[in-house]
């Protein structure tokens, strides 16, 4: 998919702690990363299961991609996020197009140099007038 119809998924509402911190994790990373290691990063500190808030985020953020009008049928993550299995566990790693769309969004980009306990502040958000592209 065109990263600048993925950029429309970031830019289209606004941004919520959970798929602000996702998308940091995985975009700083060259490597896939283990579910167990991405839910505890996420959310070890904040939530008693890791591993059911890291199913809500990733729902949520589905959520998001299927709702935005130039996203055909219902992908869900997979138009941003790709999994695959590395020694028996789930790994996550940003699609090539994904990183593209993020480097679109100014906001998003100076969001992910706040410090993490920033970042994990339950009102943290990008709100959607800010989330503007720099280019189409």
């Amino acid at each position: 998919m065109q990263p600048s119809v993925l950029t429309r998924v970031l830019c289209r509402a606004d941004l919520m702690r959970g798929q602000i911190t996702l998308l940091k994790v995985l975009y700083e990373r060259d490597e896939p990363i283990g579910r167990g290691e991405l839910a505890e990063k996420l959310r070890g500190e904040l939530h008693q299961d890791p591993e059911r808030s890291l199913t809500g985020v990733l729902g949520a953020f589905g959520k998001r991609i299927n709702a935005t009008n130039d996203i055909p049928g219902s992908p869900g993550t997979k138009t941003f996020i790709k999994r695959e299995r590395i020694n028996g566990e789930t790994h996550y790693s940003l699609r090539p197009e994904a990183r593209e769309a993020i480097k679109n969004v100014p906001r998003l980009i100076e969001k992910f140099d706040e410090p993490w306990s920033d970042l994990l502040e339950p009102d943290t958000k990008i709100k959607v007038s800010d989330l503007y592209p720099t280019s189409e």
